[in-house]
């Protein structure tokens, strides 16, 4: 994950440790996260899209005889 995503769950999780009821975070870190996010979400959307084009369906074929039945 991006650094500044794992600074972000760091301040969450600090904040639950200490019971606050909110966390505040400067304009610069609010824009660092939006554009990690961002990267993200274009990644995963990519990936998506990539493993769509890349599928194929396999074709099982079953024959079945009497045999000697």
């Amino acid at each position: 994950m991006s650094l500044h995503i794992n600074r972000f769950i760091d301040r969450v999780q600090g904040m639950d440790l200490r019971s606050s009821q909110g966390l505040s975070i400067s304009a610069t870190e609010a824009r660092d996260l939006v554009s990690d996010l961002a990267r993200l979400l274009l990644e995963l959307n990519t990936l998506r899209s990539t493993a769509v084009h890349n599928h194929s369906e396999d074709v099982i074929t079953v024959q079945i005889d009497g045999g000697r039945f």
